[in-house]
């Protein structure tokens, strides 16, 4: 089974986590809802009425369950996951309109950096940071 699935962080190409990536087919770029934190080496996405930058992507089962993993996915334990698979809607892009898959930030946030403008790319070519 095909999933859909929007990223906005260190799995984008040229950033750290990029070869997780591989095998996934590109769609397009896109916008989610949402706001972006700086939890350290990586974003997080949290609910919100700002607005997120990101990429989307198709994966198959094993690449998604793979993803998961990366993510810090716990399969059926929400509160022992770092992030959690929840669907959101694409504001722009090749799919607007439609809902696809997107991990977000399930951990506390206090001390947590905002990234208002919602580009990590951006942020971390602001802030001097590698991915």
């Amino acid at each position: 089974m095909q999933h859909t699935l929007f990223i906005y962080g260190t799995l984008m190409p040229g950033l750290r986590l990029e070869a997780e990536m591989h095998g996934a087919r590109f769609v397009g770029p896109a916008h989610i809802a949402g706001r972006l934190i700086d939890v350290g080496r990586y974003p997080g996405l949290l609910q919100g009425d700002g607005q997120v930058s990101g990429e989307v992507y198709e994966v198959d089962d094993a690449h998604l369950a793979r993803l998961d993993e990366v993510e810090g996915v716990v399969p059926g334990d929400r509160n022992a996951s770092q992030y959690w698979r929840e669907e959101v809607t694409l504001l722009s892009g090749p799919l607007q309109g439609q809902h696809v898959q997107t991990y977000v930030y399930n951990h506390p946030v206090d001390g947590c950096t905002p990234i208002p403008h919602g580009d990590y790319r951006r942020y971390i070519r602001e802030v001097g940071r590698e991915s």
